[in-house]
């Protein structure tokens, strides 16, 4: 989901499985819209024994006036493991700034009225709005569901930053009939989130989400093998911010 504006999420079962349009653990409410603005990542994804890290680069690169209002050109650069250039993907939003007050539940394409993106380097691609209508907002409903620590030091290859520790744990389980047998399926995920104010575009300095999921079958069935619990866990970090950035994409 790292660069999930390319494109269209299936709906989740839990919140917290959302993650984010743009980069785990960022509450799309958060962003600060100032032109010039950028943040760079690194993003550990882990799952059974095996780790791969890719950069994410952020940054607010112009803005418009719209029918709505004001709105503002994000974009996001995703470099995933291994050669940079031909698997570069690049992505371009137009993003109005009422996104600071939408809903849980809101679908994004409210708040996107163009986009474009380019893998590669490859052309610049066009994208439907509409195509953003499942995506929404990756955070509990209520502030409620969070427990929050202020004052929390946190170090990072961009510098050590007092943050605002935030975490949230949602947990399922369910029965799925299916003919004469009951497929039963746990799953919890754990997100832990630190954010600066002296961070820009989403404040992020660090984030962690980890997820569990466990299946089996009652009664069980030869050839169907129980899962067991498989844990999966992506890590953000700052590595770089600053201000001046220029836009990666040209469209008219």
């Amino acid at each position: 989901l790292a660069l999930a504006l390319t494109c269209v999420a299936a709906q989740p079962v839990l919140a917290a499985e959302t993650e984010s349009l743009l980069l785990p653990g960022i509450d799309m409410r958060s962003i600060e819209f100032k032109v010039g603005a950028w943040c760079r990542y690194r993003v550990i994804d882990e799952a059974q024994g095996l780790a791969d890290t890719s950069t994410v680069y952020l940054a607010v690169v112009g803005q418009e006036k719209t029918s709505g209002g004001n709105a503002y050109w994000l974009e996001v650069e995703n470099t995933p493991p291994g050669p940079a250039g031909t698997e570069r993907d690049v992505a371009r939003a137009l993003v109005d700034e009422r996104i600071q007050t939408m809903s849980p539940g809101d679908s994004l394409h409210r708040y996107i009225s163009r986009y474009y993106t380019r893998k590669g380097d490859g052309p610049v691609q066009e994208g439907d709005p509409r195509q953003l209508r499942r995506l929404s907002m990756a955070s509990p409903a209520s502030p409620s569901d969070w427990k929050s620590t202020p004052g929390q030091s946190v170090t990072t290859p961009a510098g050590t930053f007092v943050c605002e520790g935030r975490s949230f744990v949602a947990s399922e389980a369910r029965d799925i009939p299916s003919g004469r047998v009951i497929l039963k399926q746990k799953r919890s995920d754990r997100v832990d989130v630190f954010t600066s104010p002296s961070v820009p575009v989403f404040h992020l300095v660090r984030s962690e989400i980890e997820r569990t999921r466990e299946s089996r079958t009652v009664p069980p069935v030869r050839g169907i093998p129980e899962t067991g619990p498989r844990t999966s866990r992506t890590t953000s970090l700052l590595v770089a911010h600053g201000t001046g950035a220029k836009p990666l994409i040209r469209v008219r």
